[in-house]
């Protein structure tokens, strides 16, 4: 939600309006991080116009909470804590990757655990999935 609203969105600079936005920090770690939320469409839609999207493009790519909108959300927000990065500060760890519950390499493949793994058919069937052959140069 940008401080100013609509109005700001329309007068200002983009580059220079602020959002509701906060973190927590300790020792120079970002532990917590949240913001308020946007509830208002016209205020969608003309923060996605300035990023060059019509009102046409909001409504076919967000139309679901663009239409949630249109019947009044409250204000909300909301914060998130990064446990991991507590217990990495508890700990006296250098890196979150010391204290990661379910560390995975480089290409986010989880070694111990084997994943990601295979879909079967009859998963994929249930999401209305199909695998297409891979093209061979």
């Amino acid at each position: 939600m940008p401080q100013g609203g609509l109005e700001a969105l329309e007068n200002d600079d983009p580059l220079t309006i602020k959002a509701y936005q906060y973190d927590a920090v300790c020792n120079g770690y970002e532990i917590a991080s949240g913001s308020i939320r946007n509830q208002l469409p016209e205020v969608m839609v003309k923060a996605f116009e300035i990023t060059g999207k019509s009102a046409a493009d909001v409504e076919e790519q967000f139309g679901g909470l663009y239409r949630a909108f249109q019947y009044g959300a409250p204000p909300h927000g909301g914060c998130a804590f990064g446990i991991d990065r507590i217990v990495m500060l508890l700990a006296g760890a250098k890196s979150v990757r010391e204290v990661a519950l379910f560390p995975m390499n480089q290409q986010a493949q989880d070694l111990l655990m084997g994943g990601p793994s295979e879909a079967e058919p009859a998963q994929l069937r249930e999401l209305g999935l199909r695998l297409m052959p891979q093209k061979k140069d």
